[in-house]
């Protein structure tokens, strides 16, 4: 069976043991691999969620204590470019950066390989069966009012013809006896 990406969604929302691992981008690996050597550093991207960001970089009055901050930031900053070169130059990192993408690759492989067996399939299609009704059901039902709709409007349609027809052949008649009349005259 394949499933759709809602339907991963949705088996991994009821069995969270089923998500797949993000993906690791270079400042992640870099950070994990600081923390071998016992290195705690903030990356750029940690330094912007953290209030550094509302301490320093949008106020409009600068205050002696943002100032403070913001020279804080900028101190970080230059820490982990510092950290992030070292890492970089450093000879066991491109072992360890393709270890760790192995290991998340096994493990998201791991977890495509449950999500394709046959219990997780048993567990999962009635609740994909039941779900595959409703929509059909649903989809019928208003395939129904449409078709209700359309054949009102064709009922109201040729009852307003019809009748535009009778007051437009009384109209005629009508006037079929004027003449008639003026001829007699």
């Amino acid at each position: 069976m394949v499933y759709t990406q809602k339907q991963i969604q949705i088996i991994q929302k009821k069995r969270p043991d089923l998500k797949f691992q993000r993906i690791p981008t270079l400042d992640d690996l870099i950070l994990d691999f600081l923390k071998k050597y016992d290195v705690i550093v903030q990356s750029p991207r940690d330094l912007l969620n953290s209030n550094y960001k509302n301490a320093s970089l949008f106020k409009i009055k600068i205050s002696k204590t943002e100032i403070d901050t913001k020279e804080n930031l900028e101190n970080k900053i230059e820490e982990w470019q510092k950290w992030k070169k070292w890492t970089l130059e450093n000879s066991d990192f491109e072992k360890f950066r393709v270890n760790k993408l192995r290991e998340n690759q096994i493990f998201n492989k791991q977890i495509l390989d449950k999500l394709n067996s046959d219990e997780i399939k048993e567990e999962f299609n009635s609740f994909f069966e039941k779900s595959n009704r409703i929509k059909i059901n649903k989809l019928l039902f208003n395939g129904l009012i449409i078709l209700f709709i359309i054949f009102s409007l064709r009922l109201i349609i040729f009852v307003l013809s019809r009748n535009q027809s009778i007051s437009l052949f009384y109209n005629l008649v009508s006037v079929d006896n004027l003449l008639i009349s003026e001829k007699d005259l």
